[in-house]
C-alpha cells in the first residue's frame, strides 16, 4: 500500500504521473485511492517532499 503523510505540500505532481488517476486532492493533502492504486510508484519517484511511502 502506497500512501500520502500530511509532509504533502500539495503541488500535484504526485497526481500528473499517475498513470490510474488514483490520486487527487483532499482535505489538506493529496490522497490516493487505494482501489484504483496499482502500485507502480512513480508518484513516490515524484513527490518533492517525499510525503509518499510504502506502508
Amino acid at each position: 500500500m502506497v500512501i500520502i503523510t500530511d509532509e504533502c505540500i500539495e503541488c500535484g505532481s504526485c497526481a500528473e504521473v499517475c498513470p490510474e488517476g488514483a490520486i487527487h486532492e483532499g482535505d489538506g493533502k493529496y490522497v490516493i485511492d487505494q482501489e484504483i492504486c496499482i502500485e507502480c510508484l512513480s508518484c513516490l519517484d515524484e513527490c518533492p517532499s517525499e510525503a509518499i511511502v510504502e506502508q
